[in-house]
């Protein structure tokens, strides 16, 4: 059992159906949030939330939601469009598409002391400085600091996923091939990676207790429930009050999966080619 997140209307069809309620409520329930919430020009989030919290406890099913659609955006090579998705441990240091085309470009990235080290020409190319464009996070990505981060992570709500920034900047390329390419300042490996690829929209229906909240890691079942519902409930919230052309998507939860999880291709649901003239 999911809410659908793909749109306004199956947010809408979905969560009616769910919580056994109408449309006419659901509106009824949105101009009374509008009402207590604004605070003369500052709407507050915090009371709105927690009146959208009391309406799904009021309302919420013994049948539990078990399951989240997860959306994650990725430019693949057209040698390698299947839709599994590594971890970013596994992808690096293992033979694949990615690995290949980074050696041909005369780069390489060897496992050495639990990080990666960048090879680059057949020299180690040091991560030192971090003033140097992008050091940080490429320290980060590869594994040197102590907070490690090999997770795969996508959104959950697709509504008005092309309206947000970082489906703009995946575009070209992936972020670490992005950034390794500026950082060695080699600009013709996105410049290939684009032309030899094809960037997607990946849609997985993945079970909820594989998924961690980006802003919520600790959540128990029944809070990763709550906090899907209150989610989608906000979000139809702003289609009730806001001109649609006026609402972005810069509060999409962000969704991943454990740092050493692969999502397995049999969760894939659909994909979506993502063309520039969609990206809004």
């Amino acid at each position: 059992m999911y809410i659908d997140t793909h749109s306004k209307d199956s947010m809408q069809t979905s969560i009616c159906a769910y919580l056994n309620t109408s449309l006419e409520e659901l509106q009824k329930l949105f101009d009374y949030v509008s009402h207590e919430a604004q605070q003369d020009l500052y709407f507050d989030a915090g009371k709105a939330n927690a009146l959208f919290t009391d309406f799904v406890q009021e309302k919420i099913p013994e049948t539990p939601i078990n399951e989240i659609l997860f959306f994650h955006l990725s430019r693949r090579l057209n040698s390698s469009s299947e839709p599994i998705g590594n971890n970013l441990y596994d992808l690096l240091s293992s033979s694949n598409a990615t690995t290949c085309f980074l050696k041909e470009h005369d780069v390489e990235l060897v496992l050495e002391d639990n990080h990666f080290v960048i090879i680059h020409k057949g020299k180690k190319v040091s991560l030192e400085n971090s003033y140097e464009t992008n050091a940080p996070y490429l320290r980060w990505r590869l594994g040197y600091t102590k907070r490690i981060d090999y997770c795969i992570n996508g959104f959950m709500l697709k509504d008005l996923l092309y309206k947000n920034s970082y489906a703009r900047d995946l575009y070209y390329a992936p972020e670490l091939i992005g950034c390794l390419a500026t950082f060695l300042d080699r600009p013709d490996i996105c410049i290939d990676y684009r032309n030899n690829g094809t960037y997607y929209c990946f849609e997985y229906c993945v079970p909820l207790e594989d998924v961690l909240f980006d802003d919520s890691e600790l959540l128990s079942p029944q809070d990763k429930e709550l906090y899907i519902l209150t989610k989608v409930l906000n979000r139809l919230h702003d289609y009730h009050t806001t001109d649609p052309d006026y609402i972005f998507d810069h509060d999409n939860p962000v969704i991943r999966l454990a740092d050493t999880a692969t999502m397995p291709s049999s969760y894939c649901i659909g994909k979506e080619i993502i063309t520039e003239s969609m990206l809004r």
